[in-house]
């Protein structure tokens, strides 16, 4: 909540800084490198293992995970046409935690899907993700009396490194492993313009990728020992907004942006068979404070 505040305090700052005029990518300035820092909300799909003596899941988690991220946009424009080359890297992180109710629990080996008793156990689930990649993009921009109307192409690669640690009070019971890669292209739009006086951006992107993921189960009090894959094709929408002003001398924005992922893979616990792999949707969602440094 820290966090939020201070984006905040600093979004106040943009809407009460002056304008600024060299941040759009209708601009003059042949090189723009900007640096990203903010808040990260994953909401992706939730985990449940087995049951509790109350009918319930023994271990269970909604899976919407708060945390951080980091990104570095860069923007080559040759000047004199209407192309533009962008590049921009990205890392954030998240995590949740949730603990279960005191009590007998029950729940399949991923291993072999054999039943597993605990009683009086303490359930504890903790859980993080780390999601990283980039964009390599080229792209026009065509000047109207509405600002900048944009359109292009990219290549897209993206991961996703999640682990689940699964515990009875103290003791280890076995962890989990899910990571998944996702490689494509984007069909990229936008508007860079001014709003209210301050340069402003618009971005629409869709996307199409290859999701290759791989699971593994590790083995601790419990033989959980196992791996599984799934390979599917899948689609992503995403939108971002930027607004961006002079602050300080500096020019600095914020951005707000919006990715939905029609399939994100789940891990399906299975009484009588090992551990399957599965598909449901997912959305993220980032508050970034933005500074151009070149």
């Amino acid at each position: 909540m820290r966090n939020l505040f201070t984006y905040l305090l600093l979004g106040l700052g943009v809407c009460a800084a002056t304008p600024s005029y060299g941040q759009s990518t209708i601009s003059n300035s042949p090189f723009d490198l900007t640096l990203s820092k903010g808040s990260w909300i994953a909401s992706l799909p939730e985990y449940q293992m087995g049951t509790n003596s109350s009918g319930g899941s023994a271990f269970f988690d909604d899976q919407d995970q708060f945390g951080g991220i980091v990104r570095l946009d860069a923007v080559r424009r040759a000047l004199g046409t209407r192309t533009s080359f962008e590049g921009n890297i990205f890392y954030a992180f998240a995590g949740s935690s949730s603990d279960g109710s005191t009590g007998d629990i029950n729940f399949p080996n991923p291993a072999d899907g054999s039943n597993l008793l605990r009683s009086g156990a303490s359930p504890q689930f903790d859980s993080d993700v780390q999601h990283y990649g980039g964009d390599l993009v080229i792209r026009d921009t065509w000047k109207t009396r509405f600002g900048g109307l944009s359109a292009g192409v990219a290549y897209s690669l993206m991961g996703f490194d999640q682990d689940f640690e699964l515990d009875d009070g103290s003791l280890r019971l076995f962890k989990e492993e899910l990571d998944t890669d996702f490689q494509g292209g984007k069909v990229v739009t936008g508007w860079d313009g001014y709003l209210l006086g301050r340069a402003s951006n618009l971005k629409l992107n869709v996307g199409i990728y290859d999701m290759d993921a791989n699971y593994w189960a590790t083995p601790s009090a419990v033989p959980a020992n196992y791996s599984a894959e799934l390979s599917k094709t899948t689609y992503t929408i995403e939108t971002e907004f930027t607004t961006r002003d002079q602050l300080w001398g500096y020019d600095v924005g914020m951005t707000i942006g919006v990715t939905y992922f029609a399939d994100m893979p789940t891990i399906n616990h299975n009484v009588g068979s090992a551990a399957t792999l599965g598909t449901d949707d997912a959305v993220t969602v980032s508050l970034m404070c933005d500074i151009l440094l070149l």
